[in-house]
């Protein structure tokens, strides 16, 4: 009889206790962030506390991605401040940074340019909180780039095992990196050929993965025509990959961004990305105002809206506009990819995050075993899969939150911001 009582006792406080849930008021949902920069930036802070454990890495890991969202993250700091922000990029730099400088998991010989995009990143914390363990870094990297393989015309290789291969994402890797740390390492006269050098390699590469039918770049060029993704005569990809014409544009953008004012030359690469621009503009999709994954055949069946490129075309017309490259209406047209983003891409998540959704997880070409590859790697394994077919490029993952649409996100929506937008204005 005493345990059914207890057992009586419990469930009516039980239901006291459900009554009094009930008629509480709901918990408030967390204040909206006023600027997307830092939502974003908070969201990815939130989903992955370790820096070094950036996009859905499972041990520290030296990489381009890393660098890109990062360095985007540390604009947001710059703009809108936050100890935590300025933390979190500083922890990356302290755990795959020794004190003598060595880069964690790092190896020059390989030769690979996207090993060198992370130092951009590293650069400009060293502008900001300089350490001498980063400016050893930077010089190793430049060590790198001063020996890096390259074609006959003097455009670099992609990596060792892509011998004799230009890709666009590579122009975007090592470029901007060099230029900018010559700015900042080396006297002007010894900056200087640098400088030259830059715009020789992004105008030979324009020239060489030009498709005139569509005025887009081609994904890759391979100067020995061996490849079995390339075309025997002309050298070319099959197809133009739209985040290869991002990396491609935003490299132009930061280019000019760190040559001199006074630079003889500035006016090549600002024609360069006026030209660039006008084809980007043509394959805008009217309806949405975004990118297809594969540019060059938006109607095909099976190709998507793919919010990575959009991100780094939107952020590369806004930043070009505001800079006075080029005229407003490309800052137009940035401004509707931006909201274009907002509409087909920007999920906003029960925790109060926000995420990208629709990223192209990663996509290239080879390598294969052609007989510049086996020499330059004989122990180079094949996959022919990627191949830069049509079907190759949708067969790849879609994910959201890939680092490489994060960064240029974040940085498209600083540009907007010093326009007056900010995450109240997301349908208008």
């Amino acid at each position: 009889m005493k345990k059914l009582k207890l057992m009586l006792a419990g469930a009516v406080m039980s239901v006291f206790a459900a009554e009094a849930v009930a008629s509480m008021p709901a918990a408030p949902a967390p204040e909206k962030p006023k600027h997307y920069s830092e939502w974003m930036t908070r969201s990815e802070m939130k989903r992955q506390p370790k820096s070094y454990l950036l996009d859905f890495s499972n041990r520290p890991k030296w990489s381009y991605v890393m660098g890109i969202e990062l360095e985007s993250m540390l604009d947001t700091y710059l703009r809108y401040g936050g100890d935590d922000i300025k933390a979190y990029c500083i922890e990356y730099t302290d755990t795959m940074i020794s004190p003598a400088g060595e880069i964690r998991r790092y190896n020059l010989k390989d030769y690979n340019l996207d090993n060198v995009r992370t130092g951009h990143f590293v650069t400009r914390m060293y502008e900001h909180f300089p350490e001498a363990k980063n400016l050893r870094a930077m010089n190793t990297l430049m060590l790198q780039l001063n020996d890096q393989p390259r074609t006959k015309e003097g455009v670099y290789w992609h990596k060792a095992i892509y011998a004799y291969q230009v890709w666009l994402d590579g122009i975007f890797m090592g470029l901007p990196y060099r230029v900018l740390t010559a700015s900042m390492i080396y006297a002007p006269e010894q900056a200087l050929p640098i400088y030259d050098d830059a715009v020789d390699q992004v105008k030979k590469t324009y020239e060489r993965t030009l498709d005139p039918a569509t005025g887009l770049n081609r994904h890759a060029w391979d100067e020995n025509r061996d490849m079995f993704w390339s075309d025997n005569e002309t050298g070319l990809s099959q197809h133009c990959w739209a985040r290869a014409q991002g990396w491609y544009t935003m490299a132009l953008v930061e280019l000019l961004d760190a040559l001199p004012e006074d630079y003889a030359r500035r006016g090549e690469v600002i024609e360069l990305l006026t030209k660039t621009f006008d084809n980007v503009i043509k394959w805008q999709d009217k309806k949405t105002d975004v990118w297809y994954q594969v540019m060059d055949s938006p109607t095909r069946k099976g190709n998507y809206l793919e919010s990575t490129a959009s991100s780094m075309f939107a952020y590369s017309l806004l930043k070009a506009a505001r800079k006075g490259w080029v005229g407003q209406s490309y800052r137009d047209a940035g401004i509707k990819a931006y909201r274009g983003i907002l509409k087909e891409f920007i999920k906003e998540n029960p925790d109060g995050t926000i995420s990208l959704t629709d990223c192209c997880a990663v996509a290239g070409l080879g390598p294969g075993m052609s007989p510049s590859v086996k020499a330059a790697a004989p122990k180079v394994k094949e996959n022919t899969r990627r191949d830069g077919s049509y079907d190759y490029y949708l067969s790849e993952p879609v994910r959201d939150n890939d680092a490489k649409g994060i960064g240029p996100f974040i940085w498209a929506s600083l540009e907007m911001e010093q326009l007056g937008y900010d995450t109240s204005m997301k349908k208008k």
